[in-house]
Protein backbone atom coordinates (compact mmCIF):
# COMPACT_ATOMS: atom_id res chain seq x y z
CA UNK A 1 0.00 0.00 0.00
CA UNK A 2 1.59 3.29 -1.09
CA UNK A 3 2.11 5.99 1.54
CA UNK A 4 0.87 9.56 1.16
CA UNK A 5 3.55 12.11 0.13
CA UNK A 6 2.66 15.42 1.82
CA UNK A 7 3.45 17.15 5.09
CA UNK A 8 0.94 17.85 7.87
CA UNK A 9 -1.58 20.60 7.35
CA UNK A 10 -1.26 23.92 9.10
CA UNK A 11 -3.25 24.15 12.33
CA UNK A 12 -5.32 27.07 11.08
CA UNK A 13 -6.93 26.70 7.68
CA UNK A 14 -8.73 29.45 5.85
CA UNK A 15 -10.83 27.05 3.82
CA UNK A 16 -12.99 24.04 4.39
CA UNK A 17 -10.82 21.22 5.74
CA UNK A 18 -12.09 18.50 3.40
CA UNK A 19 -11.49 20.83 0.43
CA UNK A 20 -7.94 21.36 1.60
CA UNK A 21 -7.44 17.60 1.98
CA UNK A 22 -8.89 17.03 -1.47
CA UNK A 23 -6.44 19.50 -2.99
CA UNK A 24 -3.50 17.59 -1.52
CA UNK A 25 -4.81 14.27 -2.81
CA UNK A 26 -5.52 15.75 -6.23
CA UNK A 27 -1.97 17.08 -6.49
CA UNK A 28 -0.55 13.67 -5.58
CA UNK A 29 -2.71 12.02 -8.25
CA UNK A 30 -1.75 14.62 -10.86
CA UNK A 31 1.93 14.06 -10.13
CA UNK A 32 1.62 10.33 -10.72
CA UNK A 33 2.47 9.49 -7.11
CA UNK A 34 -0.09 6.68 -7.22
CA UNK A 35 -0.31 3.99 -9.90
CA UNK A 36 -3.42 2.17 -11.15
CA UNK A 37 -4.51 -0.45 -8.62
CA UNK A 38 -2.75 1.22 -5.68
CA UNK A 39 -4.66 1.00 -2.40
CA UNK A 40 -4.57 4.06 -0.13
CA UNK A 41 -5.50 3.96 3.54
CA UNK A 42 -7.80 6.80 4.61
CA UNK A 43 -6.37 6.52 8.12
CA UNK A 44 -2.85 6.89 6.74
CA UNK A 45 -3.83 10.02 4.83
CA UNK A 46 -5.47 11.47 7.94
CA UNK A 47 -2.37 10.78 10.04
CA UNK A 48 -0.06 12.25 7.42
CA UNK A 49 -2.16 15.40 7.06
CA UNK A 50 -2.76 15.71 10.80
CA UNK A 51 -6.54 15.57 10.63
CA UNK A 52 -9.39 13.16 11.38
CA UNK A 53 -10.66 10.56 8.94
CA UNK A 54 -13.96 12.42 8.34
CA UNK A 55 -12.63 15.18 6.03
CA UNK A 56 -10.48 12.59 4.26
CA UNK A 57 -13.54 10.43 3.61
CA UNK A 58 -15.44 13.46 2.31
CA UNK A 59 -12.56 14.35 -0.03
CA UNK A 60 -12.21 10.77 -1.26
CA UNK A 61 -15.96 10.58 -1.89
CA UNK A 62 -15.78 13.61 -4.18
CA UNK A 63 -12.80 12.15 -6.02
CA UNK A 64 -14.66 8.85 -6.36
CA UNK A 65 -17.60 10.73 -7.89
CA UNK A 66 -15.12 12.16 -10.42
CA UNK A 67 -13.94 8.58 -11.15
CA UNK A 68 -10.41 9.42 -9.99
CA UNK A 69 -10.59 6.94 -7.06
CA UNK A 70 -12.73 4.05 -5.89
CA UNK A 71 -13.92 3.46 -2.33
CA UNK A 72 -13.55 -0.11 -1.09
CA UNK A 73 -14.47 -1.67 2.28
CA UNK A 74 -12.13 -1.13 5.21
CA UNK A 75 -11.48 2.63 4.95
CA UNK A 76 -9.49 2.12 1.76
CA UNK A 77 -9.41 4.06 -1.49
CA UNK A 78 -8.12 2.47 -4.67
CA UNK A 79 -6.83 3.96 -7.89
CA UNK A 80 -8.86 2.46 -10.77
CA UNK A 81 -7.15 -0.25 -12.79
CA UNK A 82 -5.70 0.64 -16.17
CA UNK A 83 -8.12 0.10 -19.05
CA UNK A 84 -6.66 0.64 -22.54
CA UNK A 85 -9.98 1.41 -24.25
CA UNK A 86 -10.94 3.96 -21.59
CA UNK A 87 -7.47 5.47 -21.76
CA UNK A 88 -7.78 5.88 -25.54
CA UNK A 89 -11.06 7.74 -25.06
CA UNK A 90 -9.48 10.08 -22.51
CA UNK A 91 -6.48 10.55 -24.84
CA UNK A 92 -8.73 11.81 -27.61
CA UNK A 93 -10.43 14.29 -25.28
CA UNK A 94 -7.07 15.41 -23.92
CA UNK A 95 -5.86 16.09 -27.45
CA UNK A 96 -8.70 18.52 -28.02
CA UNK A 97 -8.41 20.47 -24.79
CA UNK A 98 -4.67 20.36 -24.11
CA UNK A 99 -3.74 21.39 -27.65
CA UNK A 100 -6.15 24.31 -27.40
CA UNK A 101 -4.61 25.38 -24.09
CA UNK A 102 -1.05 25.15 -25.44
CA UNK A 103 -1.99 27.07 -28.59
CA UNK A 104 -3.51 29.91 -26.55
CA UNK A 105 -0.59 29.85 -24.11
CA UNK A 106 1.85 30.41 -26.96
CA UNK A 107 -0.02 33.58 -27.86
CA UNK A 108 -0.53 34.86 -24.31
CA UNK A 109 2.42 33.70 -22.22
CA UNK A 110 4.34 36.43 -20.39
CA UNK A 111 8.07 36.72 -19.73
CA UNK A 112 7.48 35.99 -16.06
CA UNK A 113 5.52 32.86 -16.93
CA UNK A 114 8.23 31.76 -19.36
CA UNK A 115 10.75 32.02 -16.53
CA UNK A 116 8.59 29.78 -14.33
CA UNK A 117 8.02 27.30 -17.16
CA UNK A 118 11.76 27.20 -17.91
CA UNK A 119 12.48 26.46 -14.25
CA UNK A 120 10.03 23.55 -14.30
CA UNK A 121 11.55 22.30 -17.57
CA UNK A 122 15.04 22.36 -16.08
CA UNK A 123 13.75 20.44 -13.06
CA UNK A 124 12.20 17.84 -15.33
CA UNK A 125 15.35 17.46 -17.43
CA UNK A 126 17.55 17.08 -14.35
CA UNK A 127 15.23 14.49 -12.78
CA UNK A 128 14.86 12.52 -16.01
CA UNK A 129 18.60 12.47 -16.68
CA UNK A 130 19.32 11.28 -13.14
CA UNK A 131 16.54 8.63 -13.18
CA UNK A 132 14.58 10.20 -10.30
CA UNK A 133 11.09 9.10 -11.24
CA UNK A 134 9.17 10.83 -8.42
CA UNK A 135 10.84 14.18 -9.14
CA UNK A 136 10.48 13.69 -12.89
CA UNK A 137 6.72 13.09 -12.70
CA UNK A 138 6.25 16.03 -10.34
CA UNK A 139 8.27 18.37 -12.56
CA UNK A 140 6.40 17.12 -15.63
CA UNK A 141 3.08 17.98 -14.00
CA UNK A 142 4.37 21.44 -13.05
CA UNK A 143 5.72 22.10 -16.54
CA UNK A 144 2.51 21.12 -18.28
CA UNK A 145 0.13 22.96 -15.95
CA UNK A 146 2.19 26.15 -15.92
CA UNK A 147 1.74 26.14 -19.69
CA UNK A 148 -1.98 25.42 -19.48
CA UNK A 149 -2.43 28.22 -16.93
CA UNK A 150 -0.61 30.61 -19.29
CA UNK A 151 -3.56 30.17 -21.67
CA UNK A 152 -5.53 32.47 -19.34
CA UNK A 153 -8.47 30.07 -19.66
CA UNK A 154 -9.17 28.85 -16.11
CA UNK A 155 -12.28 26.87 -17.05
CA UNK A 156 -10.25 24.97 -19.64
CA UNK A 157 -7.50 24.28 -17.09
CA UNK A 158 -10.08 22.77 -14.74
CA UNK A 159 -11.27 20.44 -17.51
CA UNK A 160 -7.69 19.36 -18.17
CA UNK A 161 -7.06 18.78 -14.47
CA UNK A 162 -10.13 16.55 -14.19
CA UNK A 163 -8.89 14.50 -17.16
CA UNK A 164 -5.42 14.20 -15.64
CA UNK A 165 -6.88 12.92 -12.37
CA UNK A 166 -8.02 9.88 -14.36
CA UNK A 167 -4.94 9.49 -16.54
CA UNK A 168 -1.86 10.66 -14.58
CA UNK A 169 -1.64 7.54 -12.37
CA UNK A 170 -1.13 5.53 -15.57
CA UNK A 171 1.97 7.59 -16.42
CA UNK A 172 3.80 5.81 -13.61
CA UNK A 173 3.28 2.47 -15.35
CA UNK A 174 5.69 3.51 -18.11
CA UNK A 175 8.48 3.97 -15.63
CA UNK A 176 8.23 0.50 -14.23
CA UNK A 177 9.76 -0.45 -17.58
CA UNK A 178 12.05 2.54 -18.12
CA UNK A 179 13.27 5.56 -16.21
CA UNK A 180 14.95 8.27 -18.26
CA UNK A 181 12.63 9.58 -20.97
CA UNK A 182 14.81 11.15 -23.67
CA UNK A 183 11.93 11.46 -26.12
CA UNK A 184 9.88 13.46 -23.63
CA UNK A 185 12.93 15.58 -22.81
CA UNK A 186 13.17 16.54 -26.50
CA UNK A 187 9.45 17.21 -26.82
CA UNK A 188 9.34 19.43 -23.76
CA UNK A 189 12.38 21.38 -24.95
CA UNK A 190 10.74 21.92 -28.36
CA UNK A 191 7.49 22.95 -26.69
CA UNK A 192 9.27 25.55 -24.57
CA UNK A 193 11.03 26.91 -27.66
CA UNK A 194 7.68 27.26 -29.44
CA UNK A 195 6.24 29.13 -26.47
CA UNK A 196 9.27 31.40 -26.32
CA UNK A 197 8.80 32.15 -30.03
CA UNK A 198 5.03 32.61 -29.58
CA UNK A 199 4.60 30.03 -32.33
CA UNK A 200 1.08 28.71 -31.68
CA UNK A 201 1.06 26.27 -34.59
CA UNK A 202 4.33 24.63 -33.57
CA UNK A 203 3.29 24.55 -29.91
CA UNK A 204 0.10 22.75 -30.87
CA UNK A 205 1.98 20.29 -33.10
CA UNK A 206 4.44 19.39 -30.34
CA UNK A 207 1.69 19.07 -27.73
CA UNK A 208 -0.31 16.76 -29.98
CA UNK A 209 2.78 14.64 -30.68
CA UNK A 210 3.54 14.42 -26.95
CA UNK A 211 0.06 13.19 -26.01
CA UNK A 212 -0.21 10.70 -28.90
CA UNK A 213 3.26 9.20 -28.50
CA UNK A 214 2.97 8.93 -24.72
CA UNK A 215 -0.41 7.22 -24.92
CA UNK A 216 0.73 4.83 -27.66
CA UNK A 217 3.81 3.87 -25.73
CA UNK A 218 1.85 3.26 -22.56
CA UNK A 219 -0.81 1.13 -24.25
CA UNK A 220 1.88 -0.91 -26.02
CA UNK A 221 3.72 -1.52 -22.73
CA UNK A 222 0.75 -2.33 -20.54
CA UNK A 223 -1.40 -4.00 -23.18
CA UNK A 224 -5.14 -4.11 -23.65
Amino acid sequence: MRTFPVAKLDTVLRENLSTHVERHIRQALLAGHFAPGDRISLISIAETLGTSVTPVREAISRLAAAQALELVPGAIARVPAFDAHHYEELRDIRLAVECLAVERAALRVTKRELTQIKRALNGFLAASQSDEVEKMLLASRDFRFLIYEASKMPALVRVIEDLWLRTAPSFRLMYGFRTRDEELEQSYSKLFQALENHDAAEARRVAEHTVVVGASRLIAMVGS
